[in-house]
């Protein structure tokens, strides 16, 4: 793909650096530079884009890191916690899928021995990464990146995400993969800009740790891989490109006609516990399944068939500069054609980034090599990283419908999928353009197509995947972004041609706005909040009793439906100051106006949601994000318990006894960590316990109850989950069983047709006041239909020390 001249050295940055004399370093052949004649000394200066980027890193310092601990750890948070807490501590540590991959492990137990093991050093980690997130885009300044204003908007717009900020102060694995996906894309872009041996390296470095986290980047990679692929196949590899093409659709002909001949499965994937011997039949039986052989027959035959295009193409005799620069030679500096024969050439830069690859993958998946085993659980074993979450894709955890992602992605992210859709909507159309020789490629035509097909690519594999969750969404989320600061970026320069100047001095010299810009910007903005709470107002209603959970329901009045014209009012004088604004400025002025309004709004709303989400109702699952979570009440009763632990023995040495099958284990194993008197008995009592408390999950209650005589019993929640209903019915989904969507059962329509009318039955409802109401008061104010279902736990106090239990509680 082709690209415009780099800029020259002492372009305009964030942070300007101006030399008294400047010799342009020299490029060897391989990428790498070879030095410069002098060195120049630079005077350093501060720009006004310098300082809002300051200002966007030192606000996400803030709200990362803030409060961090007064959750509690959901139940996966104290599986990661825990387990990184026995690395830490010396007691070893066991690569095991179940928990995705080690890195998570060994950065948390890094900060353990540094500062200690809290809930709120469990959670640093993950907000060390939401920072670095949100400061990266600096790096996609260039000019064939997203531009300084497009990288300007992606920090601002990942700073207000909540989705990432959310699990910025959550410890999965999520938000690690999403700041190296982040920066193995920069790494690609600005290779392909300008080829260095620097951003090579950084390719190698970074896959080695994503492949060390989480199993989603072998589906970010292949995106990634597929695109460059692309970009070769419509360059120097047209006519092989072809043959892959070909080679593709006899693929897909064979899975379709292969298995319906043979009417043999595939294998299934021993995930369970499986035994060297179940591991070992596994792939015999699928390196001798006909499917297999025959599309391994069709790989080789396909390789074979592209050599042979590519040696007709090129002649079979070995050019003079050899069959790099014959086959790659000729690109344009910046297209990827350029960039890959950089890369070819320069086999150090190949291996130190292999090397980096290798070492890092290796020394995680071994825990520094005390368990060699962790390179077999990482690659080939069924019941390592990537077989087995591939052994459930059936299994469906979570029974999540087609449309999750549908209907959980834009209750948060408002200006990315708004915005970044509609880029990458411009970006198809440009391709279009670009295929059929009516438009040339821009300088981003490249990055641009990487965002686009990330964004589609990952939402339709999300979608598609056996186990949907909602932490999985800030994936679509991050391309997302970058589409919409893409095209926030570009707009600005367009608008703008003296933009540059914004950034470096504050001013314009094409002159700012006057007053009907200002007056329309305001007035778009003063009619979204009118709309608001005029909304809020008509859509509170009043409570009537019902058989609903609760026993009331939200229904609107007779006066609200019949004042439900009001709503209009608002547009209507938007549009009258559009058109007011058009008539006094002109189009481009006033679409200025619109757009900084639109924006600034979104913005608005979704600072509002984040703020909601992570520190009002953080550890309350009023949201479809937080899915479930481990109630206050636990973390209420462990200060409890620790409080006459303290009074009794002077630290943490009270026996406590706690179950497990379904119990408390988790997250007690977490909190209790420190207690040396801690004892684990199962999931039932025989014989009356001597300890001063005992703690029951809900399941087991009834098989203590029998031998808890001489305790007293306090019910707490131990977790609580958002309920799924509410959007379960929004369309039918056949691949769930009957009753967890709209198909209510077996013998009901599921095809297509019927799909279609469950989707437009849902969609019709929001055409009258009552849906209206409800969604709006959804996203607003969380406002539920249904309850918050709970699992609770039972504490057991001996009646000897409830009254000084109670002294220390109350």
């Amino acid at each position: 793909m082709g690209g415009i001249p780099a800029p020259p050295i002492g372009a305009p940055g964030g942070i300007v650096a101006t030399t008294d004399a400047a010799v342009a370093a020299v490029p060897s052949p391989n990428g790498v530079e070879l030095g410069e004649a002098t060195r120049p000394r630079r005077r350093l200066r501060f720009t006004v884009e310098s300082l809002l980027y300051a200002a966007i890193i030192v606000a996400a310092i803030l709200t990362r890191f803030w409060d961090l601990g007064s959750r509690a750890l959901h139940h996966d948070e104290s599986l990661h916690s825990y387990f990184s807490w026995l690395l830490a501590t010396g007691q070893g540590y066991t690569h095991d899928p179940l928990m995705h991959g080690p890195f998570l492990f060994h950065f948390n137990a890094l900060l353990y021995m540094l500062f200690g093991a809290t809930d709120a050093t469990s959670r640093a980690t993950a907000a060390i990464a939401g920072v670095a997130t949100v400061a990266m885009p600096w790096m996609l300044r260039g000019p064939r990146q997203l531009g300084r204003w497009g990288a300007l908007f992606a920090s601002f717009l990942l700073l207000i995400s909540p989705s990432i900020l959310y699990q910025s102060r959550y410890i999965r694995h999520d938000i690690f993969t999403v700041a190296g996906a982040l920066l193995l894309f920069i790494a690609i872009v600005r290779y392909v800009d300008r080829p260095q041996r620097r951003w090579l390296v950084t390719m190698g470095v970074t896959l080695g740790f994503l492949l060390a986290n989480h199993e989603i980047i072998f589906g970010i990679a292949a995106i990634f891989v597929a695109v460059i692929a692309g970009a070769l196949c419509f360059g120097p590899l047209r006519r092989a490109g072809v043959v892959a093409v070909l080679v593709g659709a006899a693929a897909l002909a064979v899975l379709r006609i292969v298995p319906r001949l043979t009417s043999e499965p595939l294998p299934a994937i021993p995930w369970r516990n499986p035994t060297q011997e179940d591991q070992r039949d596994f792939y015999i039986a699928l390196f001798t399944h006909p499917l297999i052989i025959a599309l391994l027959l069709l790989a080789v035959v396909g390789v074979a068939a592209i050599a042979l295009v590519i040696v007709r193409q090129y002649g079979p005799e070995r050019p003079p500069e050899g069959w790099i620069d014959r086959i790659f030679g000729g690109g344009a500096d910046g297209s990827v054609q350029e960039a890959m024969r950089t890369a070819l050439h320069d086999r150090q830069g190949l291996w130190l980034a292999f090397s980096a690859l290798v070492i890092v993958f290796a020394v995680l998946f071994t825990t520094m090599f005390t368990n060699l085993y962790g390179l077999a659980s990482g690659t080939v074993s069924t019941d390592g990283t990537l077989l087995y979450w591939l052994g459930q894709h059936d299994y469906r955890r979570g029974e999540q419908p087609w449309f999750y992602y549908l209907l959980l992605f834009p209750q948060y992210e408002f200006i990315p999928v708004l915005l970044g859709t509609t880029m990458s909507l411009v970006v198809l159309v440009r391709a279009v353009r670009v295929i059929l020789g009516r438009a040339a490629m821009g300088p981003r035509f490249f990055t641009q197509m990487l965002l686009a097909i990330w964004y589609a690519g990952i939402f339709a594999s999300l979608s598609w995947a056996g186990e949907k969750m909602p932490w999985l969404v800030v994936h679509i989320t991050l391309p997302a972004i970058l589409l919409a600061a893409a095209l926030l970026g570009e707009l600005a320069e367009r608008w703008r041609p003296t933009a540059r100047d914004l950034l470096e001095r504050g001013r314009d010299r094409a002159g700012g706005w006057g007053w009907p810009e200002w007056a329309v910007t305001l007035g778009l903005l003063l009619a979204g909040g009118c709309w608001i709470l005029i909304a809020g107002r008509l859509t509170y209603g009043q409570f009537t009793p019902s058989t609903d959970p609760g026993g009331w329901t939200r229904t609107l009045t007779s006066n609200e439906t019949a004042s439900w014209w009001l709503l209009a009012v608002p547009p209507a004088i938007a549009l009258a100051a559009l058109v007011a604004g058009v008539a006094t400025r002109g189009v481009r002025r006033t679409g200025e106006a619109a757009l900084t309004a639109l924006v600034a709004g979104l913005a608005f709303l979704q600072v509002h949601t984040a703020w909601r989400l992570t520190y009002l109702e953080g550890d309350v699952p009023k949201d479809m994000l937080v899915y479930t979570q481990t109630a206050p009440d636990v973390t209420r009763v462990v200060d409890e318990m620790t409080a006459l632990s303290e009074t009794m023995t002077g630290g943490k040495g009270l026996e406590i006894w706690y179950d497990d099958n379904n119990g408390v284990s988790w997250p007690m194993q977490w909190y209790l960590r420190d207690f040396p008197n801690k004892h684990l008995y199962g999931s039932s009592l025989t014989t009356t316990p001597t300890a001063p408390i005992v703690l029951a999950g809900g399941d087991n209650v009834s098989a203590v109850q029998s031998a808890m005589q001489g305790y007293t019993a306090q019910s707490y929640v131990l977790r609580w989950w958002f309920p799924e209903d509410i959007y379960r019915n929004f369309a039918i989904a056949p691949e769930l069983r009957p009753g967890r969507s709209a198909w209510t059962s077996v013998d009901a329509p599921h095809g297509i047709g019927a799909i279609a009318g469950s989707v437009w039955t849902s969609v019709r409802n929001l055409f009258t006041p009552e849906g209206q109401a409800q969604v709006y008061r959804l996203l607003m104010y969380r406002d539920l239909p249904d309850r918050i279902d709970s699992y609770r736990f039972t504490l057991y106090v001996r009646n000897d020390l409830l009254p000084l239990f109670n002294s220390l509680r109350y």
